[in-house]
């Protein structure tokens, strides 16, 4: 009995020291996880300001990526053997070790899948071909992708289930840094992983592809952006494009009978003229109408069929020109950062109306012609332009059924997509004088929510404080500034419709804190409220709509209508007074 005892006891010993052991290696490698760690968010700090570099960019990527994934399978290990997993029914101890355990493998999981996605995507860094993207190894990337997402479902999971409560702080700071990890990486890889699933096919990788770009106007809003004045036609086969033709709105005449069904709640109001005017397919925020409108039209001109509608405005020719570097358009050299006042303001100043429009059209077609000669650099652009995505600059819509389902469940699905993906309010805008002067509208906005209500249901204000950098005296041609509706020719005249949640009620509307009228609307399903709002030259108004409801998301939102400038947007919680 006592040759038992000494026996146990030495054995509890030896587990004990055998833990101290693989404890001090674990807490080695945590400290070598987490100087590679740094070194990983270093090298993507480096390729904000260096896209251009996309290969050796991905290349110092993978090798951060690959010495991460080496460290955290050695953790895993380190924490998974039998006496540390016997030792996790030890009370309290126990579940640090667990917690411990359960991290180290999922780490070691995700950052295995993340170094086989920066692997395959070397492929598509460095095409194999200089006469267009190579579409194979886009597809490639679709696998690792794939397995990518599952792992990130599956880390969810697990983590969820560790009870945080019973968890020392350096070990619970451990399991929440994981956890922020994977939400912030989540939606961008899934949206990587349907861009390698509908890219292939988009540009031609199984048969000819028609790309029709409409171009949006934000100098003159509409709900998802601006007036469509200038329509592009790209052909693609088999990750070669070419242009193949253009046509500006004077070719599309108003029509009283539109070739698609416009549902009632399309936009804020009924006469806003979408379906019928080829300038207002942007008036509502569900990009997949717009997007079959614009197709409906482009083939009443030309009897061509579009396989996808890409909408965009200007500010997406930002990125493409600090690639391709700038472009010579009628004499003038225009710059990445001259962009905005290039094409937003100064035309509509200095051109006649037609002239306006071409030299729209022409820069758009220089600037792209310019990317297109360099498929290389296309890794280098769709870095650039992802964000714009979610920016609302940037939409896609395809004709064939299996691509638009992926797309669906993408910020490229548009507005209103956005909205319901996000749970999230909504602003927006519609300029109602007719004029260019949008492109002088600065704007911050605000989404405050309070639950102070004694039924238990929360109040949500929705905010913008407008700007008008309108000049007295501005010398503003007629053709371009016609001010209808019963505005002076330098007012910035808009309708601001702000949309709730399923199920919210519209409180009050006011203007610089005093009641205005308002109008109530059902856009997209979600109930609103429309005012108008008029800003003189220099002018300033902050617009709030208030709108009560059940308890809402724990994160609300808020999207917007793009605006010329990318405006600040504040989520709040508002304190009971």
């Amino acid at each position: 009995m006592r040759r038992s005892l000494i026996g146990a006891a030495v054995l509890v010993a030896a587990a004990g020291a055998w833990l101290v052991v693989r404890g001090a290696l674990a807490v080695g490698e945590t400290v070598a996880l987490k100087a590679a760690a740094e070194e990983f968010e270093a090298t993507l700090d480096v390729a904000d300001a260096d896209a251009a570099s996309a290969a050796s960019f991905l290349d110092r990527m993978s090798g951060d990526a690959g010495a991460l994934a080496g460290h955290a399978l050695t953790l895993a290990s380190l924490t998974s053997d039998p006496v540390w997993r016997a030792a996790e029914v030890l009370p309290f101890a126990g579940a640090q070790l667990r917690a411990a355990r359960l991290g180290a493998a999922e780490l070691a999981r995700l950052t295995t899948a993340g170094h086989e996605v920066l692997v395959a995507s070397s492929a598509v860094l460095r095409p194999s071909r200089s006469d267009g993207l190579d579409v194979d190894a886009i597809r490639a990337l679709t696998p690792p992708l794939d397995d990518l997402v599952a792992a990130l479902g599956e880390a969810r999971t697990t983590l969820d289930r560790i009870d945080r409560g019973e968890l020392l702080s350096p070990v619970a700071k451990g399991i929440d840094t994981l956890d922020a990890m994977i939400d912030r990486t989540g939606p961008a890889l899934e949206a990587m992983r349907a861009t390698a699933r509908v890219v292939p096919p988009l540009l031609g990788a199984d048969e000819p592809r028609l790309i029709l770009l409409m171009l949006q106007n934000p100098a003159e809003l509409r709900a998802a952006g601006g007036i469509t004045g200038t329509f592009v036609a790209i052909r693609a086969e088999d990750g070669v494009m070419t242009l193949a033709g253009q046509a500006d709105s004077s070719v599309f005449p108003p029509t009283e009978a539109p070739d698609i069904t416009i549902p009632a709640d399309a936009s804020t109001r009924a006469d806003d003229g979408v379906g019928r005017f080829v300038q207002n397919i942007a008036a509502t925020p569900d990009f997949p109408l717009s997007a079959e409108i614009a197709a409906a039209w482009w083939r009443g001109h030309t009897g061509e069929d579009a396989d996808a509608v890409v909408a965009l405005d200007p500010l997406v020719l930002k990125p493409l020109l600090a690639l391709t570097g700038p472009v010579t358009v009628d004499g003038e050299q225009i710059w990445a950062e001259q962009v905005v006042d290039t094409l937003l303001r100064r035309p509509y100043l200095e051109r006649e109306q037609d002239a306006q429009t071409a030299f729209f059209r022409v820069v758009t077609e220089t600037v792209f012609t310019a990317a297109l000669a360099t498929p290389a650099e296309a890794p280098g652009m769709a870095f650039h332009l992802a964000p714009l995505l979610d920016a609302g600059r940037l939409a896609v819509w395809s004709a064939h059924p299996a691509e638009q389902a992926v797309l669906a469940d993408t910020a490229a699905a548009g507005l209103a997509a956005r909205m319901e993906q996000r749970r999230a309010h909504a602003l927006l805008f519609d300029d109602l004088t007719g004029g260019k002067l949008d492109a002088y509208l600065a704007a911050s906005m605000t989404l405050e929510t309070t639950s102070c209500r004694p039924d238990g249901r929360e109040t949500t204000v929705v905010s913008a404080e407008l700007s008008s950098a309108v000049q007295t005296g501005m010398t503003l041609p007629w053709t371009s500034f016609p001010a209808f509706g019963g505005f002076d020719r330098e007012d910035i005249g808009l309708r601001l419709t702000a949309l709730a949640l399923p199920g919210a009620v519209v409180e009050a509307v006011t203007i610089d804190g005093e009641p205005v009228p308002w109008t109530a609307a059902t856009v997209v399903g979600r109930p609103g409220a429309a005012t108008r709002v008029v800003l003189p030259p220099g002018g300033t108004a902050t617009v709030a709509f208030r709108f009560v409801a059940d308890p809402g998301p724990e994160n609300p939102d808020l999207v917007h209508t793009p605006l010329v400038g990318d405006p600040p947007i504040h989520v709040l919680e508002g304190v009971c007074r």
